[in-house]
């Protein structure tokens, strides 16, 4: 193998640098994905010679139990690039039932000196890593021809024409080139159709979640970046805005199966571009596109990493681009939060697991949209909450390290189960997989604070809002916090603030309006729960906010209401019954009040965590059947 390295083969327009791991054709790099690179090293290697799939798949899957089906799609991918034409069907050869043979005439000679391939600056080290290539101009192959003695003059003009490409697109370093930066943004990436604005928003996620993963590098929060998604707030005021060194900026377009990224790197203190790369290549090798990008922006950003971090950050979640895709179009309606958007998010990571069985991912996000589906009550908790947790324990059948599957089994477990031990185990063991994810410190202060830990629950609600401080659902979990505890002015400036950042967000106006309510400021409740219907229609859990304080106001008519409307809106779609013995409880109807409470406990509630501490049921307090209630929920000490 070490020969082989120093090598290069050419055979017809093309020329194979196994050392560089570049193939080039009449001079332009040609796209390859890391095993299909792998692939044709070993077939190049025995060219003209068969080599059995078993031979294969332990050359390029070394230690690793894969499936045949991974070998015949990279041989497909090896010939669709080294073209089927009249010079292209024999290429690459099939032995039914047996292997594959490189049949077409390869001739060796010696590489060209490292010093030539290696584009290098004088003024950084960043091309020193393996792979590293701050260009990525990917052109398609051509045709085969026979083989030609051009082979040898094409590489030394593509080494030429790479450099040239690299020195034009990085920038001067300022002298302290060698300092990493400490903390930079990812803000999302721009496309040419909004047709891809899932892919845009995915990609955004991902290249952020790899960095997330460097432990010296702050990152700053998804929400805190998408803030700007849309924004002519250029990358100088934003990394400004959000404290950070650096920026990174993309923008995505697509023609046909073509697709184009174009990266780059923003120094804030400079307002100077430092680092710029374009990736380009068809759309099914999205995946091998994105882990490119991961492994060249840690040394773009100057970070010294070992062979094993750089696989660490650039693990794909899938080698399925099919499968990938329709991941990203699953958290991107995910991230819209209604019951239409959360329904076709369970279709598209349904059809991503349907291609791909191993995705880790890709289940734990269909374990997340069934639980905001159950937690939102659009879906009653027995159609949601078991259907969460048996998703969210295959992810972590498939991948143990998964962080966000540990929270989604966490929130299961604290929102259905009642198992108030087992939900802190699963929060915890998040928070020790990435201490860095805001969400899962987020859901453990919801969980300390329902356990009866207030003080705990300031400290995880404070670490996410640090990590995440313009996150919408962060801050407005803070002013919940603020009214659980009691703290109902607070709760107000809280709410308001959050909504100063977006007007239009629900749950805001929603514990705005309960607040409020507590206040005695009752208009501003009822306008506060209206502003919510404004947005969401049809929502049992704003309509019975309205419906109690309108009884709790002394406004039967409008509280008796808002019950005929869950009484109506039942009949085609589930309401809680925690809704219903609210309102109950508004006008005085006690007894109405336990029966609907009762059923709630039946139907297994998630309202029914913060029995404790919502401060509507206070009228009902000195009841023994909410003692007796309260009790069969087993709440911690």
């Amino acid at each position: 193998m070490d020969a082989l390295q120093d090598q290069a083969f050419a055979f017809g327009d093309f020329v194979l640098v196994p050392k560089e791991r570049l193939l080039l054709c009449d001079g332009e790099p040609v796209p390859l994905t890391g095993k299909a690179f792998d692939l044709l090293v070993v077939l190049v290697r025995h060219s003209g010679h068969l080599v059995t799939k078993d031979e294969l798949l332990q050359e390029v899957w070394p230690n690793t139990f894969v499936q045949e089906t991974n070998l015949t799609v990279n041989i497909s991918a090896l010939r669709k690039v080294l073209g089927r034409g009249d010079n292209g069907n024999g290429i690459i050869q099939t032995v039914p039932g047996r292997g594959y043979r490189l049949v077409a005439p390869v001739v060796a000679r010696e590489a060209a000196p490292a010093s030539i391939l290696r584009v290098e600056s004088a003024d950084n080290d960043l091309d020193a890593a393996p792979n590293s290539q701050p260009v990525a101009p990917i052109g398609a192959a051509r045709h085969l021809g026979g083989v030609t003695h051009r082979g040898w003059a094409i590489l030394a003009a593509a080494v030429v024409c790479v450099a040239i490409g690299a020195i034009a697109l990085w920038r001067a370093q300022p002298e302290n080139t060698n300092v990493p930066f400490g903390s930079v943004a990812v803000l999302p990436f721009a496309s040419d159709s909004s047709g891809n604005n899932y892919l845009a928003d995915g990609l955004t996620e991902a290249i952020l979640n790899g960095l997330v993963q460097l432990q010296s590098l702050r990152v700053a929060p998804r929400a805190s970046a998408f803030r700007f998604k849309g924004s002519a707030v250029g990358p100088k005021d934003a990394g400004l805005e959000l404290g950070v060194a650096a920026v990174v900026t993309a923008t995505i377009s697509q023609q046909g199966t073509d697709l184009r990224i174009q990266v780059d790197l923003v120094d804030v203190a400079l307002d100077s571009q430092i680092w710029g790369a374009r990736y380009q290549g068809d759309v099914s090798e999205l995946v091998h596109l994105q882990t490119r990008i991961l492994q060249d922006l840690p040394r773009a950003l100057r970070f010294p990493l070992s062979d094993q971090e750089t696989r660490r950050i650039a693990r794909p979640v899938t080698d399925d681009a099919d499968a990938y895709r329709a991941y990203l179009q699953g958290r991107h309606e995910w991230g819209q939060r209604s019951e239409a958007a959360l329904k076709r998010a369970i279709e598209r990571f349904r059809h991503a697991v349907a291609i791909d069985p191993e995705f880790a991912a890709a289940y734990s996000g269909l374990a997340d949209s069934y639980s905001i589906l159950g937690y939102l009550s659009y879906l009653s908790p027995a159609e949601t909450f078991p259907e969460a947790k048996r998703h969210a324990t295959k992810a972590l059948e498939l991948d143990a390290t998964l962080a966000e599957a540990h929270a989604s089994l966490g929130f299961v477990k604290l929102y259905f189960e009642w198992d108030w031990v087992g939900a802190e185990t699963a929060f915890q063991r998040a928070i020790a997989l990435d201490p860095n994810h805001a969400a899962s410190h987020q859901w453990y202060s919801i969980y300390l604070l329902a356990a009866g830990r207030p003080t705990e629950a300031f400290r995880e609600i404070q670490f996410a809002q640090q990590r995440d401080p313009v996150s919408l659902p962060v801050n407005t979990d803070l002013g919940f916090y603020y009214y659980y505890t009691g703290q109902y002015e607070e709760a107000v400036k809280q709410l308001n603030f959050v909504l100063e950042m977006n007007p239009d967000f629900p749950p805001a106006h929603l514990w705005l309006g309960r607040a409020y309510q507590e206040l005695g400021k009752f208009d501003e409740a009822l306008s506060a729960f209206h502003r919510v219907e404004d947005r969401v229609r049809d929502w049992p859990v704003s309509i019975a906010a309205r419906g109690f304080v309108a009884g709790a106001a002394g406004r039967p008519t409008l509280a008796l209401q808002a019950l005929t409307e869950l009484e109506q809106l039942s009949s085609r779609r589930f309401v809680t019954s925690y809704g219903i013995a609210l309102i109950h409880a508004g006008l005085g109807q006690d007894d109405e009040a336990f029966a609907s409470l009762n059923k709630a406990f039946d139907e297994r509630s998630n309202w029914l965590v913060w029995l404790r501490l919502d401060p509507r049921w206070n009228a009902l307090r000195p009841d023994p059947r909410f003692t007796e209630l309260v009790s069969r929920m087993r709440f911690p000490p």
